[in-house]
């Protein structure tokens, strides 16, 4: 299952515009790629050579301990499912310092700030669930804030690089519109 067709299974994502459902999915895109990323195990991860001839040793090397960090929690779906779902919906991070484009800006930061706080909320209570203390669920949480700081460093370094090519970026728009139904706006 694609990222797209994962967070469209999220009955609060509905809430949200699509114009700004658009600029989450491109604010994030490099951060989902490396969490998708980490799914595969190292003997099978073909896809290192590739990136390391698109983007260089650093970010390579970069993106290869990130994958090792979120490796880990693989073991548990249901963690990494909130996660992935956390990280989609986080708006304030997700832009590089000196970016001022206008056009990655939300139009209704409050709702997408509303449902990203009903899935921490969820992550939390299902850290403290599956550990046998709360100590252990704030060194579960504080552990997992560590290595997603980690994914949006390596995330700074890739959309750096692929927003160098703005013309590609533009294009995708297009496609990402086509993804959700327009609504009606004729009257009966």
């Amino acid at each position: 299952m694609s990222l797209i067709q994962f967070i469209k299974l999220i009955p609060e994502f509905n809430r949200i515009s699509t114009s700004d459902k658009i600029l989450l999915i491109r604010n994030h895109f490099g951060t989902m790629i490396i969490i998708n990323e980490s799914n595969n195990r190292p003997n099978e991860n073909h896809t290192i050579s590739t990136v390391q001839n698109f983007y260089g040793t650093e970010i390579t090397l970069t993106l290869c301990r990130c994958l090792g960090f979120l490796q880990a929690y693989w073991h548990d779906p249901m963690l990494t499912k909130l996660l992935i779902i956390v990280r989609s919906l986080s708006s304030s991070i997700s832009r590089n310092c000196g970016d001022m484009d206008m056009d990655r800006i939300y139009n209704d930061t409050q709702t997408i700030f509303a449902v990203e706080n009903v899935y921490v909320e969820l992550l939390w209570r299902y850290i403290l669930s599956r550990l046998p203390s709360e100590k252990d669920a704030i060194k579960l949480f504080n552990k997992i804030i560590l290595d997603l700081l980690c994914v949006v460093s390596v995330s700074f370094m890739i959309d750096s690089y692929v927003y160098s090519f703005p013309n590609e970026i533009d294009q995708m728009d297009v496609l990402m519109q086509n993804m959700w139904p327009r609504p009606n706006t004729q009257m009966a």
